[in-house]
């Protein structure tokens, strides 16, 4: 059946859900047409399905596996949450207790056959030229270190199919068994975690994902990810309540032709996608929206509905733009705003979600795309990406737009304990091993060092000094941060938002540009944590640093950068002068 023959049976469809329960779709009545199948290109958008948390507590198992999902009218082999694309939808409320039980029954997919994936490839010394008389040595060195990740379980098949979870935007632990991006969870192996939401959680949409060092891409471009939503506050203003409520995942796949995801070391390069494997695999890139190849959604003319919308893209910033309608934006990575913002189109770089209503306009079809946006040089301007079809159809209503929202977290009226920079660069030398690699303060990443140390219960500010060409959107877990300032924004690029009232847990810093944020580190989750580029692969090639969060009563020291870190003498007026006190 072709799009226009499904959006003209579409035209009575009417809205409801059917909820199936944890193991299956929820089903819609907008589905009417039995000729066009879930798993086919242009079907009706489907919700998630849902497991919520009950008498406050929420407990769940995930088993990774592989599956054959049918995404576009095409079967894959990945690695799922649950056989499920992207993985179930976990609603919590602040105060509720969340345990997950993590299975890791993954098997290698998609090595190539001609040739294995390199056991060196990221030694400096196994690329020197044949005529360098180091390439033996090199070679020399790279038997031992081949052998210490083969024990260890480091070597790139070996990390393939180990993984753990990150509980992505929750304010919680980063130790023992709660959000420890450091767990590594082997084949056949499991992990019990367990998370207690604060009570004074903020509402919004977060999400889950694997965060083991090295395979954060490769997983990432199997579709795991699942969004977690804690209900709170924004949900029982009257207008909202009445609204319909989708939630949507924007993933990123890389497929081969066997419809796998390549096992092979990625490297950064120019190109529409800018990177490539080593061995070279040819793959193309799919961007299905709940496991759907451009899925259609239905609205009614005048009908408002709440979108909750995160890019789990590994690396793919996605300009939201949907023709002819405003989006009146209401929350960001998992923060409601005071007031409903209207915007014609929303940045979400890798991770960012983004909450937002639509009206309805007049009946027809239109586009739901991702804008053709410059990241950064090498690669130029990515093409737009068809996202999906929003079709208006149907008796017109009217639905309700609220301008007053809730009341958003404030940083506490606190002075500035310390100021830091942290300085974002690329290195092509070849130095740090094949390709381009990404430092911070120009080290790469190591498991075993501290890179800044704070501590809870204060506020800081951080400069972020992006030195490279390419955009890099700085995550810092457990905290969300508030953005005071943005330098080097490129000329004309309308893309930006620099309110200083919206909390961001992923914000990414311009080209050649910088940005400072202003953080308030809780008091209730000290412990060793991370920060880093999310972008994955820039992440897995270096981009990433240690942050320990010590109790309160336990300075943290400067930033080993020197020039721009505070003693934490001095007084600086907070974001919010008006804030009574409190937390944030």
């Amino acid at each position: 059946m072709t799009r226009r023959k499904l959006l003209k049976s579409l035209s009575g469809a009417g809205t409801g859900a059917a909820l199936l329960g944890a193991g299956g779709w929820a089903a819609h009545a907008e589905l009417t047409d039995p000729g066009v199948a879930p798993t086919e290109e242009g079907a009706p958008l489907r919700d998630l399905p849902e497991v919520r948390s009950r008498g406050g507590l929420l407990e769940y198992e995930l088993t990774v596996a592989a599956a054959r999902p049918v995404v576009g009218g095409r079967r894959l082999h990945l690695d799922t949450y649950n056989g499920q694309l992207p993985g179930p939808l976990l609603r919590i409320r602040p105060g509720d207790q969340m345990r997950i039980l993590l299975k890791n029954r993954m098997l290698p997919t998609g090595v190539p056959l001609n040739a294995l994936p390199p056991i060196c490839a990221d030694k400096a010394q196994a690329h020197r030229p044949p005529h360098d008389h180091g390439l033996v040595d090199g070679l020399l060195q790279c038997v031992p270190e081949a052998v210490h990740g083969l024990t260890s379980g480091h070597t790139i098949l070996q990390q393939a199919i180990t993984t753990n979870l990150h509980t992505h935007g929750l304010q919680v632990s980063p130790e023992g068994s709660a959000d420890n991006v450091f767990v590594r969870v082997g084949l056949l192996g499991h992990r019990q975690y367990a998370y207690a939401i604060p009570s004074d959680h903020p509402a919004g949409l977060h999400w889950y994902h694997p965060h083991l060092h090295g395979s954060t891409t490769h997983q990432a471009w199997s579709g795991l990810a699942g969004p977690i939503v804690v209900e709170g506050d924004i949900d029982a203003v009257p207008a909202i309540t009445e609204m319909r409520e989708r939630t949507i995942v924007i993933n990123a796949l890389r497929i081969d032709a066997n419809g796998e995801n390549p096992t092979a070391l990625v490297l950064p390069t120019g190109g529409d996608e800018p990177f490539t494997t080593v061995p070279a695999v040819p793959s193309t890139m799919l961007f299905p929206l709940n496991g759907q190849l451009r899925p259609v959604i239905s609205l009614r003319p005048g009908e408002t509905q709440r979108w909750r919308v995160l890019n789990a893209a590994p690396h793919r910033s996605i300009w939201l733009h949907i023709e002819q309608h405003a989006l009146h934006q209401i929350g960001q990575d998992g923060i409601p705003f005071a007031r409903t913002k209207p915007v014609r189109s929303i940045m979400l770089s890798s991770a960012n979600r983004a909450e937002f209503i639509v009206r309805g306009g007049e009946p027809g079809t239109y586009r739901i795309y991702a804008r053709g946006y410059d990241q950064g040089h090498p690669g130029g301007v990515r093409p737009d990406i068809e996202l999906a079809t929003l079709h208006v159809t149907g008796t017109p209503t009217t639905g309700r737009i609220p301008n007053q929202l809730v009341e958003p977290p404030r940083i506490p009226k606190l002075p500035v304990a310390r100021r830091r920079t942290i300085t974002f660069s690329g290195d092509i030398s070849g130095k740090y091993g094949a390709g381009v690699r990404f430092l911070i303060d120009d080290r790469l990443f190591d498991p075993d060092r501290i890179d800044q140390e704070v501590e809870a219960g204060t506020v800081e500010e951080w400069r972020v000094v992006n030195e490279d060409v390419f955009q890099h959107p700085l995550h810092i877990h457990v905290n969300p941060f508030q953005v005071v300032d943005v330098k080097g924004i490129p000329r004309g690029d309308t893309s930006w938002q620099t309110d200083p009232d919206i909390w961001w847990d992923t914000f990414r810093a311009p080209p050649k540009g910088e940005f400072t944020l202003r953080t308030y580190f809780r008091p209730d989750t000290p412990g060793k944590t991370v920060f880093h580029c999310h972008i994955l692969p820039h992440e897995d090639n270096g981009m990433m640093g240690n942050l320990l969060i010590n109790p309160p009563g336990t300075p943290g020291r400067p930033s080993h950068t020197g020039p721009d870190a505070g003693d934490g003498s001095e007084t600086v007026p907070p974001v919010h002068p008006r804030d009574a006190g409190g937390r944030r």
